[in-house]
């Protein structure tokens, strides 16, 4: 009895959070990017910000742009940027912002430059700011996140971990930005001197740096900070140095950003991306609320974090309790019932289900304290247990679906259609197993929605239209709390199922290969089932009329290859709709039994 009310309260308020959404204008925010979206820094801090504005219950709308500085940043091109900006932004008409967000210093001096022009009066946070120094002066009121290295946090941690070490190199290019952070660096280290030997090198190639590297012996260090240009100025990619340094030495590197993670760095006092995108966007948002958030945030909590990767770690034989005690641990082997923790918290109301995968690993467990040790057993178990968990994603879909009145079978079609498309796609055997078990998951924020709504059997108003929508971005918040593959799959599938190719979808409206392709096989197989099928407000259609239908929106709403491969396999997925066809109902026993049928526009 206390989870079915457990779980009643979170529906209710899952309800509410959606009823609310909608109830007043949505803020109107402008996102402006330094760089381009194929740095892998611009968009952890993309994904930050909208980790904020779109917070169930949040009602936010936006724009980005991207000035793509690292690529263009002569001062004609950025001329040409500003006339198109003021072509699109500077009339004082419905497209005005009501705040706007820079990242990084390119965006911050571009608009602080124009900003009479393009957006007076308009607030305006900035983050990923080199330092207070590089704050233009015409900067005015805007509110400014620095992004600040914990430099003396990181290398004090180094030496607690690595004791017997006498010389810290420190590898940085000589750009702009990366002078600013030579300048840091020195000034927050200055009393290391005493206790080791600290070396700045001189600009290398990336060939000498990388000879360099391998040259190292016991004793000795790495600090990795930015290299994306060497002294020959070719150019390298946030990952590429960071992971040929560390494959290269045999002594610990250590780094300062999140995007050098997971390349084999050991890690340190890690600036977060991520972090610095939230914080703009809380930032902004308390601005708004009429609150007073400082104008200058030079703080590390929430943005700087001790992290480290496991195996790096292992490689150099530091022990784990030499870390601080607040560290995150990356890549560290998780046992099942960690891994299945995440999922009953992924979840959230669904508890009575989820429940089950705890019993049963415990089962298992006990089991394997029995059984014999041999690989082939052990193997067997292990295959028992994901195909368990499989399965009872799989059945938490069907509970989804069955509350809007579908059949159990739609997801195990809908799941098997897409692993059809899918396979035809040239999709890996591990996404594969990913887009099974996901797609399931696809309308799972349906538990949110108002069951007024949910059956209503008359055609929806344009207001429970827009609520009904919601599904998707409650669905993403459900899936949020785990980063696992699987759950970040179906948070992915949950969030843009609805997401056309040519942009007219939503919540979003991303466009092409904006949307996952996960999402995009996703979609057309719960079309296809949603209309060979029926629904319980609408009759199936005729084939003729379900296939003239995905034709035509081949390059509207659905991605072209895709469809091109639905009609190209058609017989096979015929024969999946035949095998796990639902029980026959005749048109009138459902009518008796439901009512008239009408068919609102909704999402499937």
């Amino acid at each position: 009895m206390p989870l079915v009310m457990t779980l009643a309260l979170l529906v209710q308020g899952l309800r509410a959070e959606a009823a609310d959404t909608g109830a007043h204008r949505p803020l109107r925010v402008l996102i402006i990017h330094s760089y381009a979206p194929d740095f892998i820094w611009t968009r952890d801090l993309h994904s930050g910000i909208l980790s904020v504005l779109e917070k169930p219950g949040q009602a936010t709308s936006y724009r980005v742009e991207y000035l793509d500085a690292k690529h263009h940043d002569s001062p004609a091109y950025l001329e040409q940027v500003f006339r198109l900006y003021q072509e699109k932004y500077s009339r004082d008409n419905e497209t005005g912002f009501d705040g706007i967000i820079l990242t990084d210093n390119h965006a911050l001096d571009f608009v602080a430059r124009h900003r009479e022009v393009l957006f007076p009066d308009t607030p305006i946070v900035a983050c990923g700011i080199n330092g207070a120094q590089s704050v233009p002066a015409n900067a005015g009121d805007m509110n400014i996140i620095l992004e600040r290295l914990a430099h003396q946090e990181t290398l004090n941690a180094a030496l607690r971990q690595n004791p017997k070490t006498h010389t810290i190199y420190i590898v940085i290019d000589d750009t702009l930005t990366g002078q600013s952070i030579r300048q840091d660096f020195l000034a927050q280290t200055a009393s290391l001197a005493g206790q080791v030997r600290l070396e700045v090198l001189p600009p290398m190639t990336g060939e000498k740096l990388l000879q360099f590297a391998g040259d190292r012996v016991a004793g000795e260090l790495i600090y990795l900070l930015v290299y994306f240009q060497d002294a020959a100025r070719k150019l390298f990619t946030a990952e590429a140095m960071p992971r040929a340094i560390a494959a290269r030495a045999p002594t610990p590197v250590y780094a300062g950003w999140d995007f050098q993670l997971n390349t084999g760095v050991v890690g340190g006092c890690i600036t977060s991306a991520y972090g610095q995108g939230q914080k703009a966007a809380q930032t902004l948002l308390d601005r708004l609320a009429g609150n007073n958030p400082p104008h200058l945030y030079d703080g590390l909590a929430g943005i700087n974090r001790h992290t480290y990767d496991y195996k790096a770690l292992q490689r150099f034989a530091i022990p784990l309790d030499s870390l601080p005690d607040d560290a995150v641990l990356l890549n560290r082997p998780l046992s099942y019932f960690e891994i299945h923790r995440s999922a009953i918290i992924g979840a959230l109301g669904i508890i009575a289900i989820l429940s089950v995968i705890i019993l049963l690993l415990l089962q298992n467990i006990r089991r394997q304290r029995t059984i014999n040790q041999g690989n082939a057993e052990i193997l067997a178990l292990n295959r028992e247990v994901i195909e368990t968990q499989l399965d009872l994603l799989s059945t938490l879909g069907e509970v989804i679906e069955s509350r809007s009145h579908d059949t159990a079978n739609h997801v195990r079609r809908v799941a098997a259609y897409s692993v059809l498309l899918g396979e035809k796609y040239g999709l890996s055997s591990e996404d594969l197993l990913l887009l099974e078990a996901a797609s399931p998951m696809h309308d799972i924020g349906k538990i949110g929605i108002p069951d007024a709504i949910l059956h209503k059997p008359d055609r929806l108003t344009p207001e429970e239209y827009e609520i009904i929508k919601n599904h998707t971005v409650i669905g993403q918040h459900i899936l949020r709390v785990s980063d696992r593959k699987l759950f970040a799959s179906a948070r992915t599938i949950a969030l843009q199922h609805h997401e056309h190719w040519d942009g007219t979808g939503y919540p979003c409206g991303l466009q092409g290969e904006e949307i996952s392709i996960m999402a995009r096989i996703s979609a057309l197989a719960d079309v296809y089932d949603a209309l060979s099928l029926g629904r319980v407000y609408k009759p199936p259609w005729p084939q003729e009329k379900v296939l003239q239908f995905i034709q035509q929106q081949r390059g509207a709403m659905f991605d072209p290859r895709i469809v091109d491969l639905f009609f190209e396999h058609l017989d096979e997925l015929e024969a999946i709709k035949l095998r796990l066809s639902d029980p026959v109902v005749s048109a009138q026993d459902s009518i008796s039994r439901q009512g008239p049928v009408h068919c609102p526009a909704r999402p499937g």
